[in-house]
This record gives structure tokens, sequence and C-alpha cells, in this order.
């Protein structure tokens, strides 16, 4: 039986990112997909890790962190990268997938999965990547669709 105390109240408050140049990946998440508040800047010195939290008007968060000598593993896609344990993708809810992947692409998101209908029937979804390959899902629910 699952408490209902305090994991009751559990809420998704971020993602961190790996990334090989932090510049140009915080510049993409903000002008590409509107994370445009930088919430913290931090450094670790002991790891010579260096790194940013963004917000979006909607209070998600990514935390993008650049350590020199990391090494890239991007998955090939959606499909392809489930070979692979462990987290391969995020989603970021839209009210218009067809307008979001139209919007991303033209302003550089790699084109990773054009928008299509889920094996559900009733979602629509589409992927896209970052500059370093992260897969990034657009999702549009069925109660978005009417």
């Amino acid at each position: 039986m699952m408490e209902t105390g305090i994991l009751k109240k559990l809420a998704f408050d971020h993602i961190g990112i790996s990334v090989s140049n932090l510049e140009t990946v915080q510049r993409f998440y903000s002008q590409v997909l509107g994370f445009t508040t930088q919430e913290e800047e931090f450094r670790i010195q002991d790891h010579n890790i260096r790194g940013v939290v963004l917000v979006n008007d909607q209070g998600v968060r990514v935390e993008l962190f650049e350590r020199k000598g990391s090494r890239a593993t991007p998955p090939a896609d959606p499909t392809e990268s489930t070979l692979t344990q462990g987290m391969f993708q995020f989603a970021l809810s839209v009210s218009d997938v067809h307008s979001a992947f139209a919007r991303a692409t033209s302003l550089g998101a790699a084109s990773v999965m054009s928008p299509r209908i889920a094996p559900d029937g009733r979602t629509l979804f589409a992927f896209i990547g970052d500059p370093d390959g992260n897969l990034i899902e657009f999702i549009q629910r069925e109660s978005r669709l009417k």
C-alpha cells in the first residue's frame, strides 16, 4: 500500500541535462523553447561543473550542466532510444503540436519526428532535438484537441 502522506503532494520539479556547451544550449532552451528566466547560475569547482537553472512561464524548470570531459550519448530516434535503459526523452505539453514543431524547427531545432497521432489514437506528438541531440517531445493531449 502506498504512503498517502508526503508522497500525495509529489510533483515534478525539474529535469537535469548534461550539455556540451552551456551558452549554446542555454540559448536554444531560451530562444526556441521559451525558458527565458534564469533562476540560478552555479559552479561546482571540485568537479569542473558549471550550470544554470532556467524556468519558463508555466514554471517548468530545466537545469543545464556543463562538465569538461563529458561524453555525448544522444539517442538515434525516439524508438531506437528505448534500447538503452535510463532516461531518453522528456515531454513538453503544448496547445498545438504542429505550430510548436514548426516554430522550433524554424529556429534551429533538429526535426526528429514530425507531428503524428500517438498509438492511443487521441494524442498528437512530435520530437525535436536540442543542440546536443537530446530528445524533446511536444505532446498535445486529447483534451486540447477539441
